[in-house]
């Protein structure tokens, strides 16, 4: 299954993501956040509809972050295709607070980044 029609801006970020799944726990990195989805890189990465809890920790945000999440994309052939490895998380049942911490992270990511970037 291929990457789903974006939500909204994505930042690009290096965090160390847990994952908790029926497989159990996988510990990973996502490249890209928004206040909707996560693209990571957990190999093999998890199979389309699975549910997950993941657990990160925001640069410059005091709470650690707990979301319940849902694969919407899984990638596990980057050599055959043009996606990268990876799969993509839509973040599900997030709190108003949570979604403020989220969109606010991300906007200050893109203001940083250098234009046309």
């Amino acid at each position: 299954m291929w990457p789903t029609p974006r939500a909204g801006p994505r930042a690009d970020v290096h965090l160390a993501v847990r994952y908790h799944s029926a497989q159990g726990v996988v510990v990973a990195s996502a490249r890209k956040i928004s206040g909707g989805a996560s693209s990571s890189t957990p190999r093999p990465p998890l199979a389309v509809n699975q549910d997950v809890l993941l657990q990160f920790s925001l640069p410059g945000v005091a709470e650690p972050c707990e979301l319940q999440g849902l694969v919407v994309w899984s990638n596990p052939f980057a050599s055959q295709t043009l996606f990268p490895t990876g799969m993509g998380i839509k973040f599900l049942k997030l709190s108003p607070h949570q979604k403020k911490t989220l969109d606010a992270f991300v906007q200050a990511k893109l203001a940083e980044a250098p234009s046309g970037a």
